[in-house]
C-alpha cells in the first residue's frame, strides 16, 4: 500500500456511502490521515471541492486526485480551493467539460432536503457538511417543536426541523447575503407542514425581540467562534444561553454547538453544567462516522441540554 492510497480509499469509502448526497469525504482536518492534514475534501455531486489549508497543494497528491477521477467518471471536475489565509483562489485541477467559477448549484443533503452551494467564491460554500449528526439529531427531536434557529446562516438546521415535523421555526443570522439563501433553500423545500420565519438581527442585541416569539421547545445555538462586532467568543456565548434559556417551553432543550479546537469537549461540557446547574441532561452528540478525528475532544462540539419541568 503507497503511503498516500489512505486519501483515495477513504474518499471511496464516503462517495460508496453517499453516493448523490454531498459529504465531506475527507477530513484530514481532524488529523487522523498523517500527510493530509492540511486538506479537507467534500463531495457535491458532481464536483470534488478541495479545501486545501497550505499555500499550494503537493504534486504528490494532485496525482492522487487525478487517479480518483480517471476510476470515477461521475466526477465532472475536481476543484482545489487554496485557503492560506488571508488569500483565497479556487482553481479548476481537471474537468471533463468547461466548468465555470463560481459555481452555483443544488445539493441534496438527504433523499429529501437540498440546499443552495456556492464553489469557489468564499470560504464558505453555504453548508457546513461537518454537521450531519447535528442536523439528524434536530430532525428526529422536532416533530411539533416550536424552534429558535440563532446564527442560522443559511438555515440548514431549519429544513432538517421542518422535515422532523416541527411547528415554526424562527431563523436569525445577521448576513442578509445568508437569509438570502436560506429563503431560496426554504422555497426549493417546501415543508409538508410548519412555516419558517426569518429576520436580519445582530443577536446579542435582540433577545426582546425572539423572547417574545417564544416560549421555544428547542433553541439552536451554533455561533461562529468569533464574530467581529457581534460575538466574541465564550463570554458572550455564556451570556446568550441565559437569555435562551429564559424563553424555553416546559422540558425544552437547547442545542449548543462549539467548532473551537482551542475549547476541548470536556471543558465545553463542564461549562455548560456550571452554567446550567439545574440541568436534568447533558447529551453529547457525536460527528457522523466520515468525520474522523484523532482526538474528538478538539473537533466539532454538540451537546443537547435538557431541562426538568418548570
Amino acid at each position: 500500500m503507497s503511503k498516500h492510497s489512505l486519501l483515495i480509499q477513504e474518499i471511496e469509502n464516503n462517495l460508496a456511502s453517499y453516493g448523490e448526497v454531498a459529504c465531506r469525504v475527507f477530513h484530514g482536518r481532524g488529523q487522523a490521515f498523517p500527510q493530509y492534514e492540511h486538506i479537507n475534501i467534500e463531495w457535491y455531486p458532481p464536483y470534488l471541492f478541495v479545501q486545501n489549508f497550505m499555500d499550494i497543494i503537493s504534486e504528490p497528491i494532485k496525482a492522487e486526485l487525478l487517479t480518483l477521477f480517471e476510476r470515477h467518471t461521475n466526477i465532472q471536475a475536481i476543484l482545489i480551493q487554496n485557503r492560506s489565509w488571508p488569500d483565497l483562489t479556487t482553481d479548476v485541477l481537471i474537468e471533463r467539460s468547461k466548468t465555470i467559477l463560481p459555481l452555483i448549484l443544488w445539493s441534496k443533503l438527504d433523499n429529501k432536503i437540498s440546499c443552495q452551494v456556492t464553489l469557489g467564491k468564499n470560504r464558505n460554500t453555504g453548508v457546513f457538511l461537518d454537521m450531519r449528526a447535528g442536523w439528524k439529531w434536530v430532525q428526529k427531536n422536532s416533530q411539533g417543536k416550536n424552534v429558535l434557529n440563532l446564527f442560522s446562516y443559511s438555515s440548514i438546521f431549519s429544513l432538517f426541523a421542518l422535515s422532523g415535523g416541527a411547528s415554526k421555526v424562527i431563523n436569525m443570522d445577521m448576513s442578509a447575503g445568508a437569509l438570502k439563501t436560506a429563503q431560496k433553500n426554504h422555497n426549493y423545500n417546501p415543508p409538508e407542514s410548519g412555516t419558517a420565519a426569518f429576520y436580519k438581527r445582530d443577536i446579542l442585541k435582540s433577545a426582546s425581540q425572539y423572547s417574545k416569539m417564544g416560549p421555544y421547545d428547542l433553541i439552536i445555538i451554533d455561533p461562529p467562534p468569533y464574530q467581529k462586532k457581534a460575538f466574541s467568543g465564550w463570554k458572550d456565548y455564556q451570556k446568550l444561553l441565559l437569555r435562551c434559556e429564559k424563553c424555553l417551553s416546559t422540558n425544552g432543550k437547547i442545542l449548543a454547538c462549539l467548532n473551537n479546537p482551542q475549547v476541548s469537549q470536556q471543558d465545553f461540557l463542564t461549562k455548560l453544567n456550571e452554567i446550567f446547574p439545574a440541568a436534568s441532561h447533558f447529551d453529547l452528540i457525536y460527528s457522523s462516522k466520515e468525520i474522523k478525528e484523532v482526538d474528538a475532544s478538539k473537533g466539532l462540539k454538540v451537546v443537547s441540554i435538557t431541562f426538568p419541568p418548570k
